[in-house]
């Protein structure tokens, strides 16, 4: 992985609102294996994934697991938290 991926990946990890996405997971019963994960959990898991991402050789890449969602893209990669979606399928 490049420095500057590296670099990127520690500012998204240190803006994102960990605390937001545990505070709503305990409020609506969110559980991974059958125990609510803690916020280190999910900085380990959201760090994972975005290393993954950064790491694909391809230049675009969405993957995700618990709730949170990652997008590498030409300019730069992206974490979502997804606390609810719609869809037809």
């Amino acid at each position: 992985m490049e420095q500057k991926q590296a670099e990127e990946i520690g500012r998204i990890i240190e803006r994102f609102d960990f605390q937001k996405v545990h505070d709503y997971m305990i409020l609506t019963n969110w559980k991974w294996f059958d125990t609510a994960p803690t916020q280190e959990d999910l900085r380990r898991t959201a760090t994972r994934l975005l290393v993954e991402a950064a790491m694909d050789p391809q230049d675009v890449v969405s993957m995700g697991t618990g709730g949170f969602r990652v997008y590498k893209l030409p300019w730069g990669l992206e974490l979502v938290s997804a606390m609810t979606r719609g869809g037809t399928f």
